[in-house]
């Protein structure tokens, strides 16, 4: 799992991966990641 404070932030521009935890992962990977976990975020705000 990526770290949440990534999440805060945008992918950068001219980067095709990051590396955290051990793993690579590239735009599509870590753009889904975010949409998983804002999801997850917005989910335990309302309180569902």
């Amino acid at each position: 799992m990526i770290s949440e404070y990534l999440f805060d932030n945008d992918f950068p521009e001219h980067a095709k991966s990051i590396y955290c935890n051990g793993r690579t992962y590239t735009r599509e990977e870590f753009l889904r990641e975010k949409e998983r976990f804002m999801k997850r975020k917005a989910k335990r705000r309302v309180g569902v």
